[in-house]
């Protein structure tokens, strides 16, 4: 149903851009309006989001993107995560006494995969150069820009978070105040070096060696090789159903299969005629489940086997342990999801109906809290494991594990939503509790993104946004779940959606963010 399918006519509706930033969703619209891709539009976006929303993406981070291919009908996915540095070692850090992977610091630090990926994406798909793409970013760094106000929240809470660390991060700190004006000439420079050398003056040239330069120094194990031996992948996207709709994420090392399998969990369920807090119990069941799995074969891609995950009699056996559960919270697993952290994601589409879901992220705020040429460095390796027997087992070239999904959704074999939300655990969560209002209860796209939501935690603990119908609340402690506040785990998540109708694009974007829907 992915390569070579048949799509339905996509008449000429102009362009959109929708993300959680209003001026990466002008730059998304100036590249359209350039003559550019819905590519060309996201990648434009995402760089600009490295600029405006520093804690929650950079350069210094990874990438995942799908894209619909108009022309032949296909949909395509990269996989833009960097892998672990040669000389990662888990023995190392046992003999160090840790037990887990640092979350900060520089054995943190993977491969940056996002700048790759972007180059990639512009390679197939897009109309125009990187240079174009990193410069609205490059002026916004070198002229500065206006801090709005949930990134001005976010940025005094990572300020409170790192407390004396925010001295490795250098010109971020102290956070600015929302309406203040904030320049970053370090990470200026960086992006025109890129838009007149392109990726090897990041991954091959003097970016690369002040990161090898650095890590030595402070004992870490990322070199100057590690970048130069990067490369993403062009990918199979992950297929599952739900209630008839095609829904697409990528294969490991994201945690997509999340969403497929607890969205195949509920199709058994009617839950568009049940009572809320019955569909919601159930909702949060099925995603226990499915985390369960996902963390247990979830890892470097080499390492991980999820498609058994999907196979009906598989699910079959999971229906079971759900439907044991179908009245009370499960209290198991008492281990529950690690700390999340923040994301940025883009949906655009252009006039010709092609299409691109894109998401990026350092993990962490402020990702490994270490900044080189003003470009923060990712913490991903903190979703390693010291197992060595696990798929997401710390060693050498692996890829960790990864919580961050872009997704679309079909009708009539062609991209029906294209949407993605941000807030690292919640994401998976948050994307099934969207499908479901939109195609259960048949809500607006932006009702349905607006909506309250909960998170789950571990065992029968439970966050409840605020806003929630309290007498939903009190129906959900009745069954078991026990309510916890959600301070320490990364909210409820931001998301940005596309609806494409037969005669109009309709987008939302989540009040949760500073962001907007801009269309050309």
């Amino acid at each position: 149903m992915v390569d070579g399918a048949e799509a339905a006519e996509v008449r000429e509706r102009g362009g959109m851009v929708v993300t959680s930033h209003p001026l990466a969703v002008r730059a998304g619209l100036d590249a359209l309006e350039a003559g550019g891709s819905a590519v060309d539009a996201a990648v434009a976006a995402a760089c600009v989001l490295g600029v405006v929303d520093p804690m929650s993406t950079s350069l210094g981070g990874d990438a995942f993107a799908l894209v619909w291919d108009a022309s032949d009908h296909t949909l395509h996915a990269y996989n833009g995560s960097g892998r672990a540095p040669a000389a990662a070692s888990a023995a190392a850090l046992r003999a160090r006494g840790h037990a887990t992977t640092p979350e900060r610091g520089w054995a943190s630090v993977t491969v940056p995969g996002a700048l790759e990926a972007f180059d990639a994406l512009l390679r197939r798909f897009g109309r125009r150069s990187l240079g174009d793409a990193v410069g609205p970013a490059a002026r916004l760094a070198r002229e500065g820009f206006e801090v709005t106000p949930v990134v001005a929240r976010d940025w005094a809470k990572a300020a409170a978070a790192l407390g004396d660390a925010t001295g490795d991060l250098g010109a971020f700190f102290p956070p600015p105040a929302e309406g203040s004006r904030f320049r970053h000439p370090a990470l200026a420079a960086t992006l025109d070096a890129i838009a007149v050398g392109g990726v090897d003056a990041f991954y091959r040239g003097p970016f690369a060696a002040a990161v090898d330069a650095a890590s030595r120094a402070a004992g870490g194990w990322i070199r100057a090789e590690d970048f130069a031996a990067h490369e993403g992948e062009w990918v199979v996207p992950l297929e599952g159903f739900y209630r008839g709709h095609p829904v697409y994420q990528l294969p490991p090392n994201t945690q997509g299969v999340v969403v497929l399998e607890a969205l195949a969990l509920l199709e058994e369920h009617p839950l568009a005629d049940l009572p809320e807090d019955e569909r919601v119990h159930l909702q949060i069941e099925a995603l226990k489940l499915a985390f369960a799995d996902a963390l247990a074969h979830v890892g470097d891609p080499d390492e991980s086997d999820v498609l058994r995950l999907l196979d009906p009699i598989y699910l079959a056996d999971r229906a079971e342990d759900l439907e044991a559960w179908i009245e009370r919270a499960n209290p198991a697993p008492t281990t529950g999801l690690p700390r999340g952290g923040d994301t940025v994601y883009v949906a655009a589409v252009d006039r010709e109906g092609n299409a691109c879901s894109l998401i990026a992220s350092t993990y962490a705020h402020f990702g490994a809290g270490l900044a080189v040429d003003g470009v923060v460095l990712q913490n991903r390796g903190a979703l390693f494991v010291l197992d060595d027997a696990h798929p997401r087992g710390l060693a050498p070239h692996r890829r960790p594990y990864h919580t961050i999904l872009p997704a679309m959704v079909f009708r009539h074999d062609a991209p029906w939503l294209i949407f993605g939300v941000v807030g690292g655990y919640q994401q998976p969560q948050a994307q099934v509790q969207i499908l479901s209002r939109l195609i259960d209860l048949g809500a607006p796209l932006d009702e349905a993104l607006a909506a309250p939501r909960f998170r789950w935690i571990e065992g029968s603990a439970i966050a409840c946004e605020p806003g929630m119908d309290p007498a939903l609340v009190s129906a959900l402690q009745a069954r078991g779940h026990t309510l916890v506040g959600d301070e320490r785990h990364g909210g409820f998540g931001g998301a940005q959606a596309i609806l494409i109708e037969p005669d109009d694009l309709v987008g939302a974007s989540d009040p949760r963010k500073d962001g907007t829907v801009g269309r050309t």
